[in-house]
C-alpha cells in the first residue's frame, strides 16, 4: 500500500535549490538574497539535528482527498511537533525568543510555499505557528557622543594610528548611514559633486535601492585623507571582526563604560546575558559597526529630519517595521528629554 506521508527534509532541500538557483524568486520578481539563502540553510540544519535528537522524521501528509479525520491527525501531529522542535531550540540550542522567532518566520515560509506552489494538501500548517515577539531596542549612540567623537581632536591625537582610522570609518559611517557591505564597497565613483556640496550615490546590495546621501565637509576632507591608501575605495579595507573589536575599544578609551545589561526574552521571561566571567555588559560591549547605520538614522530624526526623507536616504520601505524601531527609539529619547526638563523647571 502506498505511504500519504513523505520526509519533510528532502522537501526542504529542495525548497532551497530552488530558492538559490532562481527557481523561486522574491513577490519583487528579484532572486533571493545570501542572508535568506543562509537561514533556510540553518533551518535545514536544526531540523536535521532535531530528528537526530528526537529519534524520529518530521513528515508531511501527501495526500488528493483529505477527509476530516485527516485533517485532525494533522493538527495534533503539528502540535506536538512544534512544541517539542521549539523546546530543542531552548534546552538544547540555548536559544532565545528573538532566534526562535526567526527560526520559525522561515519554517512558516516554507511550510506556506508547499502547501501554495507545490500542492501539498491545504491543511493551513503555517497558519498554526505561533511566532514569539520580542521587540528589542537598538543601542545607538547620542547626538552628544557622536558630537565629540567628530569634534574632539585632543581625544583623536591620544588615539594609536589603527584607532584613529577606525574612529574615521566610525564616523563617516555614522553619517552614511549605509551596512557595513555597503560601506566598505564605496568607489570614487560612487561621489557625486554638485554645485551643493558631495553626495554619496549608492546601489545597495541588500535592498537593491539607489540611496543618495549628501556628505558634510568634513566628511569629504575624511575622504581625501585616505586617497592615496585605499587604491580606488574611499576608505581602507579592513574586516567586520576586526573592526568590531576595534570599535568597541574606541568606545572603551571614550570612557564609555558605564553598565548597560544585555536581556533577551525566554519563553517570554527576561534573562540577563553574562560575558565570560560572569560580568554584565557594557555600553561600550553593545557597539558594533551596525551601530553606525541604526545612530545615522536616530540623529537624523532627533535633529527634526521629516520621517519619509530618513526613509529614503536609509533605504527602509515604507511601512518598515524595522525602521519604526528607530522611531520609537527616538520618542523615547525625546521623552526622557522632556520629562528631564520639567525636572529642572520644579528645581
Amino acid at each position: 500500500m502506498k505511504s500519504h506521508y513523505v520526509s519533510l527534509l528532502p522537501e526542504l532541500s529542495k525548497f532551497i535549490k530552488a530558492s538559490a538557483t532562481g527557481r523561486r524568486l522574491m513577490p519583487s520578481g528579484k532572486r533571493l538574497r545570501r542572508g535568506t539563502l543562509t537561514q533556510y540553510q540553518v533551518l535545514y540544519r536544526l531540523l536535521l539535528e532535531f530528528e537526530q535528537s528526537a529519534g524520529t522524521v518530521v513528515r508531511l501528509l501527501r495526500k488528493s482527498r483529505i477527509t476530516a479525520r485527516d485533517w485532525q491527525k494533522e493538527r495534533v501531529y503539528w502540535k506536538r511537533v512544534l512544541k517539542q522542535f521549539t523546546g530543542f531550540i531552548y534546552r538544547e540550542k540555548g536559544g532565545y525568543d528573538q532566534y526562535l522567532s526567526s527560526v520559525l518566520k522561515v519554517l512558516r515560509t516554507f511550510l506556506r510555499y508547499l502547501e501554495l506552489e507545490r500542492g501539498f494538501p491545504a491543511l493551513g500548517i503555517y497558519r498554526k505557528i505561533r511566532v514569539p515577539s520580542e521587540v528589542l531596542t537598538p543601542v545607538v549612540l547620542s547626538p552628544e557622543q557622536l558630537k565629540f567623537l567628530i569634534n574632539d581632536h585632543c581625544f583623536y591625537a591620544s588615539l594609536p594610528l589603527h584607532l584613529q582610522r577606525t574612529r574615521d570609518i566610525f564616523v563617516f559611517a555614522c553619517i552614511a548611514g549605509l551596512r557595513f557591505r555597503d560601506l566598505m564597497n564605496l568607489r570614487i565613483p560612487n561621489l557625486q559633486h554638485t554645485e551643493e556640496g558631495v553626495n554619496l550615490l549608492v546601489h545597495t546590495q541588500k535592498t537593491g535601492s539607489i540611496i543618495r546621501v549628501p556628505l558634510p565637509v568634513w566628511a569629504v576632507e575624511l575622504i581625501r585623507k585616505y586617497r592615496g591608501q585605499a587604491g580606488t575605495y574611499l576608505l581602507p579595507r579592513i574586516s567586520g571582526t576586526n573592526l568590531n573589536l576595534q570599535i568597541k575599544t574606541l568606545m572603551e578609551r571614550a570612557g564609555w563604560v558605564y553598565s548597560l545589561p544585555k536581556i533577551r526574552n525566554r519563553r517570554g521571561e527576561p534573562v540577563e546575558l553574562k560575558k565570560p566571567g560572569g560580568k554584565s555588559w557594557r555600553f561600550c560591549d553593545h557597539i558594533t559597526v551596525h551601530t553606525c547605520r541604526r545612530t545615522a538614522i536616530t540623529t537624523l530624526l532627533l535633529l527634526g529630519v521629516e520621517e519619509n526623507m530618513v526613509r529614503r536616504i536609509s533605504g527602509h520601505a515604507p511601512g518598515s517595521r524595522e525602521f519604526y524601531k528607530y522611531v520609537g527609539l527616538v520618542q523615547d529619547y525625546l521623552d526622557r528629554q522632556v520629562k528631564e526638563a520639567h525636572r529642572r523647571l520644579v528645581e
